[in-house]
């Protein structure tokens, strides 16, 4: 056997691992999926836009009282172009659904001291297709900074995408904190109950990026975002609109920085955005299946 294909073989053995561990608990932990350079340039590239855009916490249950929140990272700056084509992530979620799968989302989430727990919930519990499924969606979640069980480690339920039902999101009882080293990535089945932690730290602020991926057909055959002239929206019915995909998806799925696509292009008020609804009754604010 030559030393390239002893290293392929490694390799394959690694993500057959890491699959399996997947499939059984529902997430798998890759320390050193980031380099320590790339790393520290996340990080500061992230706080640096927190510094710009004069980011503070959103006030509510499900982005945090004490949690600055950042949607839509990839145009910002260059270096966050990197994050959905990263090798050691992407490989690993194509592996889990294919490889034509399609981002649905980046977020940067740092959670600051005196923050609550968040809430139990599973990433793609609006989809409405019934528990458990073939994955249909994954969730990685980036440490930036060390993830520690008192700074707010994300919390996760081990074996819980198996579960045919949804969680209480305050019976934090049955998680664990998924602590891991800066430059670590948390990768899951998006059906597992999982939720940002309580940082129970007097200074230590704790900061991870969310990439996710869903399978490539959850969109539309033709793309209206770009078909339909933004000066007509304001024109049309709101049930049109979100026929045309340009309002939320039960308050929450669709959003742009917050807002829902047709506020974004001028054509509503923005009065309604993602989570305006979060409450302790209803962390995420989601309104019912249609």
């Amino acid at each position: 056997m030559t030393a390239s294909t002893s290293a392929a073989a490694r390799t394959n053995d690694e993500l057959a691992r890491r699959l399996d561990e997947i499939d059984h608990q529902g997430y798998t932990i890759v320390e050193d999926a980031l380099d320590p350079a790339f790393t520290v340039s996340l990080r500061d590239a992230v706080r640096a836009q927190f510094d710009e855009l004069g980011i503070e916490p959103k006030g509510n249950r499900a982005e945090g009282f004490a949690t600055k929140r950042l949607y839509n990272l990839v145009p910002r700056a260059e270096i966050f172009e990197r994050l959905p084509t990263h090798a050691p992530v992407l490989e690993l979620a194509e592996a889990v659904l294919d490889r034509d799968l399609i981002l649905s989302g980046t977020t940067a989430m740092d959670i600051g001291p005196g923050e609550r727990l968040q809430g139990l919930h599973a990433d793609d519990g609006l989809f409405a297709i019934g528990r458990p499924h073939r994955p249909m969606m994954v969730t990685t979640i980036w440490a930036l900074t060390d993830f520690t069980a008192d700074n707010g480690a994300t919390r996760i339920v081990p074996g819980s995408h198996r579960d045919p039902g949804h969680p209480d999101p305050d019976d934090d009882s049955i998680a664990i904190a998924a602590e891991m080293p800066a430059g670590s990535v948390l990768v899951m089945d998006s059906q597992l109950w999982h939720c940002g932690g309580p940082n129970s730290t007097a200074t230590e602020w704790r900061l991870g990026l969310n990439v996710q991926y869903v399978r490539g057909f959850f969109r539309t055959q033709q793309n209206h975002y770009l078909s339909i002239p933004h000066d007509k929206l304001a024109q049309y019915p709101q049930r049109l609109r979100k026929l045309l995909g340009f309002e939320l998806h039960r308050g929450i799925m669709g959003h742009v920085d917050g807002a829902s696509p047709a506020s974004a292009v001028g054509a509503d008020d923005g009065s309604q955005g993602a989570y305006a609804g979060s409450s302790e009754d209803n962390v995420f604010g989601t309104t019912q299946a249609d």
